[in-house]
């Protein structure tokens, strides 16, 4: 018994020994072969595959082989190998030496042969499909697939190799049908095939996808996987009209209630196509006056147009118009109550300070905060600092006064009481009580929002710069008088008083300050050249002061979203980052260089 115990432990060492020589054998012929020191991993993988006979040992064997040029010997090992080996893989090794030494007809005949006769298992179409792919054989690896198919029964096996084998053929048509195949197979592989079409889309590829789609609409009319599909590829090719027409079809196929609709509205939104969002939105208006999304429909249909309006230097009157009218139409239907603050105040606003309409505004928001009863405190403060500046432009001094007071003393430590102090502080500025107007402005720059501390500044900076060495602040008060009157909107007068300061004070340091009230009166009125006249002033004489990052960052809107010159803006915002790093327009302007960059 211990002779027998004796003997199994030593053969056991024996085989651990061996198998560790060999691991050790393997590993080192690997490095050869990776190093490019063919021959001498040649002669490990021989002598490997002379104990193992293992399929990856003979492969690395060819691969040797055709790295030596030693194309002969590849065949006459692999000869040696198929007459004891019947593994389909030794054949398909064998036709692709085949092909490399000019026999592209034995070749063809040997992979046909191999897969229609030999190939009969699901792990050799994964091995050799696989292997012809990674060898750039792309014909032969889809003919494996679709043998493939036949010997599993499912038309669907192995979608994602062949679509990925199209799609480096460049037939996108052929690729979108496999892709889709894999979304037919499970349903919940829907994401993963719609992201592998629409990575597919470009301007090569666009047509024979949509084709592709489409008629595969057309054999599932009902499959709203497949609607989604083509209306999400609409979207990403940019093709805005067919993914509305896509969008209408599957909200009245799958009684959407206007949802999908209402997303698209927003995506037409952030692409700036304003008037197709406000086609989606009467979609819903028009069609589901019972959903949930009918008033927002409303809403944001009269944002759509006050953003329009927005998006050009100077702003835009005749969409500011158009949505003071959609606002109107919006509360005509549902009425004037404090839940519908928002479309309310956002009229009142646009009545204010583009149309003017000071009378109807006020009266507006007086019967809007006449009562506190379902009106937050923040709405109602807000609408009231509103009214305020409409006092303030109808010169009732004493009013608006008292009304910034209310909601400063309501709001001491908060965002409204600060807006509403700065209110006080621009008031006492206009009436040329300076002193009282940088007290009020001490007590908020550093403890209020990057917005209100900017202007805040701004404002204690021109008082300081114009009273501080000179006794006398007649030209401050001139001047201060003149902003008064553009607050008003009586451009007219408060030009003449900007012109009589110049006359008056040809060296005073408000000389800036001056050409910027009239490039600003200038582009109020849409007088766009005359106001680049004035902003073109500004960085010639002054391009340091206070007014300078003002003037460049609107003159590149101006180019940019009114004139149209995108090369022009381009050239001024990169100017605008080398000359003023440290602005609040930084982050704006960055963004429109990538945008102009993409477009």
């Amino acid at each position: 018994m211990k002779y027998y115990i004796l003997l199994w432990t030593f053969l056991l060492a024996l085989v651990v020994t061996v198998g560790a020589q060999t691991a050790a054998e393997a590993e080192l012929a690997d490095r050869y072969y990776a190093d490019g020191e063919y021959e001498a991993a040649f002669e490990l993988y021989d002598k490997l595959y002379k104990k193992n006979q293992e399929e990856n040992t003979a492969r690395r064997i060819v691969s040797c082989y055709e790295a030596l040029n030693e194309y002969g010997e590849a065949l006459k090992f692999l000869d040696r190998v198929i007459r004891r080996d019947d593994r389909p893989i030794y054949p398909i090794l064998k036709a692709g030496i085949l092909e490399k030494t000019g026999q592209p007809k034995e070749a063809e005949k040997l992979y046909e042969d191999v897969i229609s006769k030999s190939i009969k298992k699901e792990g050799e179409v994964i091995g050799i499909g696989s292997f012809l792919y990674q060898q750039g054989r792309l014909t032969w690896a889809l003919k494996v697939y679709k043998k493939g198919r036949q010997i599993t029964r499912n038309p669907y096996a192995f979608a994602n190799e062949v679509a990925n084998i199209h799609l480096q053929l460049g037939e996108f048509a052929s690729a979108t049908e496999e892709y889709l195949k894999l979304y037919y197979a499970n349903p919940q592989n829907y994401s993963a095939a719609n992201l592998s079409i629409l990575n597919m889309v470009g301007p090569p590829s666009q047509n024979e996808i949509e084709q592709a789609l489409l008629r595969a609409v057309d054999k599932r009319p009902s499959d709203r996987g497949l609607r989604n599909m083509v209306f999400e590829f609409y979207v990403l090719a940019e093709n805005f009209i067919e993914a509305f027409v896509q969008v209408k079809s599957i909200d009245r196929l799958f009684k959407q209630e206007g949802e999908r609709v209402y997303n698209f509205a927003e995506t037409m939104r952030n692409n700036k196509e304003y008037a197709l969002s406000n086609k989606a939105y009467d979609y819903i208006i028009n069609r589901h006056k019972n959903s949930p999304f009918f008033f927002q429909a409303h809403f944001q249909k009269a944002i759509n147009n006050e953003l329009k309006a927005f998006d050009q230097v100077p702003v835009d009157k005749a969409s500011v118009e158009a949505a003071v009218d959609a606002y109107k139409e919006l509360l005509n239907t549902f009425g004037r109550k404090p839940e519908y603050y928002d479309p309310v105040y956002r009229m009142s606003r646009l009545m204010v300070f583009y149309l003017f309409d000071l009378d109807n505004a006020l009266e507006e928001l007086e019967n809007l905060t006449a009562s506190r009863q379902g009106l937050p405190q923040d709405r109602w403060a807000e609408a009231r600092l509103l009214i305020g500046d409409i006092q303030l432009m109808q010169q009732d001094f004493n009013k608006s006064k008292l009304t910034y007071t209310e909601v400063s003393d309501m709001y001491r430590d908060r965002q409204l009481g600060a807006l509403a102090k700065y209110k006080l502080s621009e008031l006492a500025y206009y009436k040329g009580e300076f002193n009282l107007a940088q007290a009020l402005l001490g007590a908020i720059k550093d403890n209020t929002s990057n917005d209100i501390s900017n202007d805040a500044i701004k404002l204690n900076l021109t008082i300081m710069d114009n009273t501080g060495l000179d006794s006398t602040t007649t030209a401050l008060e001139m001047f201060a008088h003149a902003q008064l009157l553009t607050y008003q909107r009586d451009y007219e007068a408060s030009l003449s008083m900007l012109d009589s300061l110049a006359y008056k004070f040809p060296s005073h340091p408000l000389a800036d300050e001056i050409l910027w009230e009239k490039a600003t009166i200038y582009l109020n009125q849409n007088e766009i050249e005359r106001a680049l006249s004035f902003i073109d002033r500004i960085l010639d004489q002054f391009p340091m002061d206070i007014y300078g990052d003002d003037a460049l960052y609107t003159k590149a809107q101006i180019y940019d979203l009114t004139l149209n010159d995108p090369d022009k803006a381009m050239a001024l915002y990169i100017s605008f980052l080398s000359a003023y790093p440290g602005s609040l327009y930084s982050v704006e302007v960055r963004k429109r260089i990538r945008t102009l960059r993409q477009g």
